[in-house]
């Protein structure tokens, strides 16, 4: 599937940016002209243009995990929109500027507003403690996940770094199969041609959900 460009009337846009291939997200209400931003890299001129060019309010920073490839872009948006939110779980805190002060902590089961479309907060912790997704309903593209380093195309994110576990991702990983097959999987960064893919289509092909067991997650190479 090809990137997600920014089109008038989408509620979803990506971008990829920086050395790390990360993926950035735009969600865009299109009636009340209200936006949020996911996992924000640095050099964020391509979608903060189309955002202004748009007439749009960027309200909400809504973050995975809190590894630098996610979050450089943190400080440059909080000093240019000083009203905005920053949304991230409790567990991730400890890796982000302790002079921010427009955080608020989310959990499992949270649902935030941008504008009429709503972001559920699925807690899928694996990569790192405090890891979640993002469950977006009503949107322009249908029912879309983004997945952060969770849930890669073919492929789940690394557990040997700092508060990373794979048993917590073999379970993740076991609760995100239980969603529609139709739900389109948005992940944090390009690895694969592919810019997206659907769960049906990663139930079929991707190794990490063959896994019976945490210990055969580890196992692949």
């Amino acid at each position: 599937m090809n990137i997600l460009l920014p089109q008038v009337g989408q509620s979803v846009a990506q971008f990829e940016l920086g050395d790390y291939k990360n993926f950035v997200y735009l969600v865009m209400d299109w009636e009340t002209r209200e936006a949020g931003i996911i996992d924000p890299q640095k050099d964020l001129r391509a979608p903060l243009g189309f955002l202004k060019e748009n007439q749009f309010k960027l309200s909400g920073i809504f973050i995975t995990h809190t590894h630098s490839d996610h979050t450089a872009g943190v400080t440059e948006l909080v000093q240019t929109n000083p009203n905005i939110t920053i949304y991230v779980h409790q567990d991730e805190l400890f890796r982000l500027d302790q002079n921010l002060h427009s955080i608020r902590t989310i959990q499992e089961g949270d649902s935030i507003s941008i504008g009429q479309l709503t972001l559920k907060v699925l807690h899928t912790p694996g990569h790192s403690q405090g890891e979640c997704c993002f469950l977006l309903k009503g949107a322009s593209t249908g029912l879309t996940l983004f997945t952060g380093d969770t849930l890669f195309i073919r492929d789940c994110g690394r557990t040997d770094f700092e508060t990373g576990n794979t048993l917590s991702m073999f379970q993740s990983l076991q609760r995100l199969k239980t969603l529609p097959k139709e739900t389109l999987i948005l992940p944090g960064h390009h690895y694969q041609p592919e810019c997206s893919s659907t769960l049906e289509q990663e139930l079929r092909e991707s190794p990490v959900f063959r896994c019976q067991s945490a210990h055969e997650l580890e196992a692949l190479p």
